[in-house]
Formats: C-alpha cells, structure tokens, sequence
C-alpha cells in the first residue's frame, strides 16, 4: 500500500513563478494513473493490507476542493489534513507565508533581505544553533536552490518561534504579497463538502508548527486544539493525523503519547516507503508517504 502525499494542486500563476506546485494536469494524470493499480475507496481499507494507493492532502488550501470531486468521480477518497488556527485569528500560517514568500521571488533576494532584517534589528540569536544542527535534513530530495532551502530551513525549522511571524509579515509586505486566508484556504462550509463526497478530514495541528520543538503541553494544546474545532466543524469524531513537516524529527515520544491519549486511530509522517502489514498492525500513528513528485 502507497501513500501520496499532496499540497498544491493548482495551475501555473504568473505572480508566484518559483512556487513548487503540481500542476493540475499533472495530478489527472497521475489520479487516472493510480486507478489501474487501485485508490481506496473508504475509510476501513486503511485498516486493510493491499497494493492499494491512499491519497493524502495537507493544509486545507482551496486547491483541495477540485481534488475531492475529482476522486469523487471515481468512487475514490482521499485523507485531507487541515490545520485549524487560520479559523480562529483569519492570518495565513507562518509556514504558507515562507512558500508565498520564496514562490514569488528568487531564493538568494529572499534571504538576503531576511538578513538584513536581521542585522538591523541585531537578532543575532534568532537561529538556534543546535536546532539547526539538528535539522540539516529538510529538503534534500527537493529541486530548489540553495538559497531557496536556507530560507525555507531557517524559518520553517530553526528560526525563533516567537520572533519569526513578525518577519515573515515584514518580509511579506517588502514583497508586496495581499493574500487573504478566506481566499487561501478552505472555509469550514467547504470543509463539510469535501467531508459529505466522502472524503476523511483529519487533524493537522493548530499552527503547522515543527511538534519536537514544543513542550508536551504546547503540543497537547496543538492537536487538541484542532481535533476540537475540526469535530465542532464537523459534528463528527476525528480519527486521522498528520505530522506538520512530517519527518522523523517533526515529532517525538510526546506527539506519540498525545495521539494515544487524544483516540487518535492513523497519522501519517513522510518516508519514502510503503505501508506495510507491520506498520498498521505496530505502528499506526506512524505510517510512511511518498511525495506525489516522485511519480510524476
């Protein structure tokens, strides 16, 4: 059994021409492709061993309703992992802002103008240097710039929590980027359709935020945050997680505990293998995914 893991699924624009999207073509494509070996079809297939391909969708962006319909229409489903702090201040996450940042100009400006920030506000701390040593992994089986990595590395992996969303809010003003979260992300109506074509919703943090890098109770807050407005949106139980980044290190025996104790049933990291029998038998709350770009 395969994992696919999928962000977004848009056609080309002109204004962000660096962002790393799959095109829509590209996706039917790859869809039409999977249906010769098998999607699955419910929830309970997740729960059965087979050569079948699980779909999974992360961060609730409105790309994702075109997908649904489309695995709709093939009797298919896919797990969308969607997180929940967008509905509560109405900002677009930290996270997003990086990839709206480095998708509309060049990795080297972006950094450099982060440094500069830097300098003039003499955050000479703002990276931490164990964390970074730490995290030296991400994005190494990605095509992007070095610069692009750097930049995406520091602000996504080992740039001061507290400090990072008020650059990042700079730097988007400096780029001139006026996205609004309404029209980024999914509203809660349109969660519910993609949950009544049959589609799993399931829980992807509060924030997007590395879990590993938080305490137990600022990750207990995280998922059961968003579990809690996920099920009210809903009217339903929440059964699927997904780990924000998705490494090995993204996540620690603490997320595991949590999970366990939040009735958590699935949740899905990112490691480049298949699902097999021992995975759902011993290890459910760690299930490996595929990036789609690996089978373009």
């Amino acid at each position: 059994m395969k994992s696919i893991m999928y962000h977004y699924v848009r056609d080309f624009n002109k204004q962000f021409p660096y962002s790393n999207v799959l095109h829509t073509e590209k996706f039917i494509k790859q869809i039409k492709k999977f249906l010769k070996i098998g999607l699955i079809a419910n929830y309970e297939e997740l729960l059965i061993p087979s050569k079948k391909i699980i779909p999974t969708f992360d961060d609730g962006f409105k790309d994702h309703i075109y997908t649904a319909e489309l695995l709709k229409k093939y009797n298919s489903i896919g797990l969308y992992f969607i997180p929940t702090l967008p509905y509560k201040n109405n900002d677009i996450l930290d996270v997003h802002k990086t990839q709206l940042i480095t998708g509309k100009v060049k990795g080297k400006i972006a950094l450099e103008e982060l440094k500069k920030y830097l300098i003039k506000k003499k955050l000479n701390n703002f990276i931490n240097k164990i964390e970074k040593k730490n995290f030296n992994y991400p994005y190494k089986e990605q095509k992007d710039d070095d610069s692009k990595k750097e930049f995406k590395k520091i602000m996504n992996y080992y740039g001061n929590i507290n400090i990072k969303h008020k650059i990042l809010n700079h730097l988007m003003n400096i780029f001139d980027i006026n996205i609004k979260a309404k029209d980024f992300y999914l509203s809660k109506k349109e969660i519910n359709y993609i949950s009544s074509l049959g589609m799993i919703i399931g829980s992807h943090s509060e924030s997007h935020t590395v879990l590993s890098r938080l305490n137990y109770k600022k990750q207990y807050n995280e998922i059961k945050n968003s579990k809690s407005l996920l099920e009210k949106i809903l009217n339903k139980s929440v059964y699927t997680f997904c780990y924000p980044y998705g490494g090995k290190k993204s996540y620690n025996l603490n997320t595991l505990k949590i999970l366990k104790k939040l009735k958590f049933k699935f949740a899905f990291s990112v490691e480049y293998r298949d699902i097999e029998k021992k995975d759902i038998a011993k290890k459910p709350l760690e299930l490996p995914r595929y990036d789609c770009n690996q089978f373009n």
